[in-house]
């Protein structure tokens, strides 16, 4: 038996997915169109933080990639004033997708009950996202996004404890070795594709003189606070393939040496790259589902209309009918993996690009039976570049249903 054969073993005998992730009994969403007297009773909203600049200053994007990057306005990974701009427009437009101003009167205003908004208290970006959403999304009624205390661990956007790690770090490992192996045997021809054209853009000689990253090179193993992670070529040009459309959308292409190749058709191509290390890190495996159980919990017991329970201890009061989440691409793709939920964009190369919203409706029938549907919210990337909000009459707003994990 191979090693590889004996690692699919192990996975499939624990019980372990690929395909997607389900929790014991979870909700199902349908895209079925809906009977004509349904009526909207509640969502939970879950949105992407607004436009950040990379992680990484331009001195060390610089020391990483042998190139030089373009300096952002703020300091490495906070939002922009554009990034605010474009948030607070996307939230606008979702107000309006759901009538929260109550004007149209074709259901129960969800809003008539104040909405309660709570934010990753973790970085500066999520809590001032969250305060965006408050302001958009009923602006009249002057709401307030919670969180926990600035910079405080909030288990709803990550459950996984140390100890969670420490207690199924073979397991983890094992998944991880089975990602890499993967890649090595079978990668995507648009993922090598999508490698090339980073390789040309960033570093073209990088595969030759090895004074700048390769990003063909294979999958690797390596360590990252005590757990085992994936590596390598890339993992690192999926990083600057999420970095080079933020310098797009936030419109700072027009500097460095390589700013004036960006454009939606090269994005489209490079992109890929960064969904794929999603599929491999973000949307499959047991840390997944475990990051992702408390998030699921509350949303499944806010859409049962029972009183979910935040971080703080807290209970979201029984007759709340909108429940919205600030939190990061990382909790999209967590609960994507947990409900089966797939989706992709004509005019978005990012399919959890900043602002993309992720909402869970519960309808009910005349018949007095429950229907649970997702819908993907999102902007195109022209509409991030230039400022503009949810253009649904093209496809930005999406029904996606669920798939049984394989």
């Amino acid at each position: 038996m191979t090693r590889k054969t004996l690692l699919f073993t192990c996975l499939v005998a624990l019980g372990v997915g690929w395909a997607g992730l389900a929790s014991a009994d979870p909700l199902r969403f349908s895209s079925a169109p809906l009977p004509d007297d349904a009526v909207l009773e509640r969502v939970v909203l879950v949105a992407r933080h607004g436009i950040r600049s990379p992680t990484h200053g331009p001195d060390d994007l610089a020391k990483e990639t042998g190139n030089v990057w373009p300096v952002w306005p703020v300091a490495p990974g906070q939002l922009t004033d554009h990034g605010r701009l474009t948030l607070g427009r996307m939230m606008h437009d979702i107000a309006l997708h759901y009538d929260l101003a109550c004007t149209r009167h074709l259901g129960p205003c969800l809003s008539k009950a104040s909405p309660v908004i709570w934010a990753d208290s973790a970085d500066d970006r999520t809590r001032q996202s969250g305060q965006i959403m408050a302001d958009n999304l009923v602006p009249a009624q002057h709401l307030v996004a919670r969180s926990l205390p600035p910079s405080t661990h909030d288990p709803l956007f990550d459950a996984a404890t140390p100890e969670f790690i420490a207690k199924n770090r073979s397991l983890l490992t094992a998944e991880v070795a089975f990602a890499q192996q993967g890649d090595e045997k079978d990668r995507p021809v648009a993922v090598a594709e999508g490698l090339g054209v980073l390789q040309m853009l960033i570093a073209p000689e990088g595969c030759a003189n090895g004074k700048a990253p390769c990003f063909s090179k294979p999958l690797a193993l390596g360590i990252n606070k005590g757990r085992a992670v994936l590596q390598g070529g890339p993992a690192k040009a999926a990083s600057v393939a999420e970095n080079i459309l933020l310098v797009y959308v936030q419109g700072l292409d027009n500097t460095g040496a390589w700013g004036h190749a960006l454009t939606p058709a090269l994005l489209a191509r490079a992109l890929p790259v960064h969904d794929y290390l999603s599929d491999l890190t973000r949307r499959r495996g047991t840390l997944v589902k475990e990051k992702s159980r408390l998030m699921a919990e509350a949303i499944e017991t806010f859409l049962k209309g029972e009183g979910a329970t935040l971080s703080d201890g807290s209970r979201v009061p029984q007759k709340t009918r909108i429940l919205a989440f600030a939190g990061h691409d990382t909790t999209i793709d967590a609960l994507a993996a947990r409900y089966g939920l797939h989706w992709t964009f004509a005019d978005q190369p990012d399919r959890t690009a900043p602002d993309t919203t992720l909402a869970f409706e519960r309808w009910r029938d005349h018949s007095g039976h429950a229907l649970y549907r997702a819908v993907i919210f999102h902007q195109s990337l022209a509409a991030l570049r230039g400022g503009d909000g949810l253009d649904e009459a093209h496809g930005g707003a999406m029904t996606v249903s669920s798939t049984p994990p394989e």
